[in-house]
């Protein structure tokens, strides 16, 4: 098992996303999303976390908002968590019709995978969620979908 005590903590989505946050720090954890074992490394290391020690998230919005909710079932507070959306990529998005939380791009409007309606991203994020709100585009066929 991997001990933590103070040292800061680094989590990269890519190994080339995080090198000049890493050379800051004094001693860092380093946590790539690439290593095939990431996921089991990841639990030990929040498991084994102290107060007081920071944890850094850098990647795509999917990929920060992911950690940062399972840091915050380990029990690490919000101020212990910094946040860095290094990657263009997904985002998540909460689809208000079905629950469905689902990955998507930076478009406004997408399909619901799950509900099949067509959906306006908007600017309200929920950090409970970690994505940002998913409403029909158009109530008055709201099956209809969205058509590129």
């Amino acid at each position: 098992m991997t001990h933590t005590h103070n040292r800061p903590i680094v989590v990269m989505q890519s190994a080339t996303v995080g090198q000049e946050v890493a050379a800051a720090l004094d001693k860092p954890l380093l946590l790539n999303a690439e290593q095939p074992d990431f996921s089991r490394r990841l639990q030990q290391v929040l498991a084994s976390a102290t107060v007081g020690c920071r944890l850094y998230l850098l990647g795509d919005e999917a990929f920060v908002w992911r950690i940062h909710g399972e840091a915050r079932a380990a029990g690490l507070e919000d101020h212990e968590i910094s946040m860095t959306c290094s990657l263009p990529g997904q985002r998540l998005v909460y689809c208000a019709h079905c629950g469905l939380v689902q990955a998507a791009g930076p478009e406004p409007l997408l399909n619901c995978i799950g509900c099949h309606v067509g959906l306006e991203v908007r600017g309200h994020f929920s950090r409970r969620l970690g994505a940002y709100l998913g409403v029909c585009n158009n109530p008055d066929k709201p099956y209809a979908g969205f058509q590129p």
